[in-house]
């Protein structure tokens, strides 16, 4: 149950920072904007990460660390696809694309032998369902971002996979190894492309806002993968869609289409039955 509440806590702090992202990714580069994201994140929790844990210690926990290390790695490319993404395609589409992580993960941790009832089957299918459903509003005018948005799909899952191995670290430390690595990853990226690090003044709280409810998203997964198991796990991760149409619905004064509010129910229905299993 508590692998469920995780995943779903990230999926929600996800759905937000992303939603945040999207806004500001199209009003300037998207470099810049995954630059001060994961600066934010840095800040908020190398600091903490370091005062709750210090640093690893023994061989086992400094391999989980370079584990980490290379997660962070993926996590910059992951990201990066899913902004380009989202700047150059529909909302739905991309997010639509995006939910395959959970797939992703899932099919993983079932070939490397993590054992499920039926009941856990279904409502991962469900789950996955669900999520897809969510996403698809039904009248994208085009495929553009596509091939971004599954791309980021496929590095998250293995990102997610990375975590799950990094076991032997606390989930914080292991979020704190990964971001200070994306962080380095991102700083001569940006300095290459030109242009310097600033953003518009309008969009700095909005930048700021979306790094730290990434950085807690990105606690909640480490922490979840640490829980287990990875399947179930890996697709709550994904449910970020479900959360976007649900705060559509109440914050934006959305109207959702018949199959998203379906898509919904089927998500709904699958988180009751993981966290009764």
């Amino acid at each position: 149950m508590l692998t469920v509440f995780l995943g779903l806590g990230s999926s929600l702090s996800y759905a937000i920072s992303d939603m945040l992202s999207q806004r500001a990714s199209r009003a300037a580069d998207v470099t810049r904007i995954v630059f001060w994201v994961l600066l934010v994140g840095v800040i908020l929790v190398v600091p903490v990460a370091l005062i709750a844990h210090g640093l690893p210690h023994g061989d086992d926990q400094w391999h989980a660390a370079g584990l980490a290390a290379l997660a962070g790695v993926g996590y910059v490319g992951a990201y990066f696809s899913l902004l380009v993404g989202l700047r150059r395609g529909d909302l739905s589409l991309v997010a639509a694309l995006s939910v395959t992580q959970g797939a992703f993960v899932a099919l993983w941790a079932i070939l490397a032998g993590e054992q499920m009832t039926a009941l856990v089957a279904a409502g991962l299918a469900l789950a996955i369902v669900g999520g897809t459903l969510s996403a698809v509003e039904g009248r994208a005018k085009t495929t553009a971002g596509a091939g971004w948005a599954l791309l980021s799909a496929a590095l998250f899952a293995v990102v997610v996979v990375l975590y799950d191995h990094a076991g032997a670290l606390p989930s914080l430390s292991v979020a704190a190894a990964s971001r200070t690595t994306s962080f380095l990853v991102i700083v001569p990226v940006v300095l290459l492309a030109g242009g310097g690090v600033k953003v518009a003044r309008p969009l700095r709280l909005t930048v700021a806002e979306a790094g730290a409810l990434e950085i807690l998203g990105l606690v909640f997964v480490t922490a979840s993968v640490a829980v287990g198991p990875l399947a179930i796990a890996g697709v709550m991760i994904s449910q970020f869609a479900t959360f976007a149409v649900l705060l559509g619905m109440v914050l934006l004064r959305e109207r959702p289409r018949p199959h998203q509010l379906f898509g919904v129910a089927c998500t709904i229905a699958a988180v009751s039955v993981l966290a009764a299993r």
